[in-house]
């Protein structure tokens, strides 16, 4: 099969020439990048992410996967071109100064709402509360009675008579309760940004291979402590962290050898008395046992 090169024959347009020149430039602006999936994020959460990025100092870019290969390809910088085999659906690039895993874990943590469409999933447990829902009566009384939402008519608009929820975890949002929940200005969808790949120090990191959870962090952390502590205590290393439990260990282990020894001593008296008194409480029982007329 013979393979025909592609001979561009008319001028590449002016906007997509300036497109390539700007992502070239935050490139060039930004020490990090991360690219983001957008697949399914609608505008208003792109709109509200963009924004909460911009007051950290970051700025988030809708890209076009050829245009944004152009520009990288263009740099020549080194690790850049990895980053080709993640351009695939939708995606914005978020440009930023501030450490790369910082944002990823805040845009992690950071959920934003949206409204619900039919065939969503919910991902939190959905209330309709109770209360006026100011919506008026008509043809959407049917539509209460059909999702059996407790409803009464009053002041001229229909009122939920008690919290009802209307869709667990995992369920599949109907196109009339997705309907109701946009009457009610209900935002039930968490919905965000997904990082695919993090662009660091020319390289590419995939995100699957970024573990972020601080609490586990913390807990490792912690245990390496304690372990750390119990192995420079047993070994005997004088530190200022080691001192007081070594001095404590020390002080417990001379005074075991001393009672085991019978040393008396003030210390010891209280143990080797008490010790003494076992031994001879144990002796008597065993006597009474073997001559049973002994009292």
């Amino acid at each position: 099969m013979i393979r025909v090169e592609y001979e561009r024959t008319r001028p590449i347009p002016q906007r997509k020439i300036k497109a390539v020149k700007e992502l070239q430039e935050y490139l060039k602006s930004y020490r990090y990048l991360l690219l983001v999936s957008i697949t399914g994020v609608t505008a208003p959460v792109l709109h509200e992410t963009r924004n909460i990025l911009r007051e950290r100092g970051s700025i988030l870019k809708v890209i076009k996967n050829k245009i944004f290969l152009k520009a990288i390809e263009s740099l020549g910088v080194n690790g850049l071109k990895d980053l080709a085999s993640f351009l695939v659906g939708q995606n914005a690039s978020i440009f930023t100064n501030e450490n790369p895993f910082e944002v990823k874990l805040y845009l992690d943590k950071k959920k934003i709402y949206r409204e619900a469409r039919a065939g969503d999933i919910a991902t939190n447990p959905i209330v309709i509360p109770a209360g006026n829902t100011g919506i008026p009566p008509g043809p959407m009384i049917s539509l209460f009675n059909k999702l059996k939402i407790p409803m009464r008519i009053q002041e001229g608009s229909i009122w939920v008579t008690s919290d009802t929820v209307v869709a667990k975890p995992g369920d599949v949002i109907s196109p009339e309760l997705a309907e109701l929940l946009t009457k009610l200005g209900i935002k039930p969808i968490e919905s965000s940004v997904k990082v695919k790949a993090i662009y660091l120090d020319g390289r590419v990191i995939k995100a699957e291979d970024i573990e972020l959870d601080p609490e586990k962090y913390r807990g490792d952390i912690a245990n390496a402590y304690i372990s750390a502590l119990n192995l420079a205590i047993n070994a005997g290393i004088p530190l200022p962290e080691t001192l007081e439990f070594s001095i404590k260990k020390a002080h417990i282990c001379a005074l075991s050898l001393a009672i085991n020894a019978g040393v008396l001593t003030i210390e010891t008296a209280p143990y080797i008395l008490a010790k003494a008194q076992a031994i001879a409480t144990y002796l008597l029982e065993e006597v009474k046992r073997k001559h049973p007329e002994i009292s």
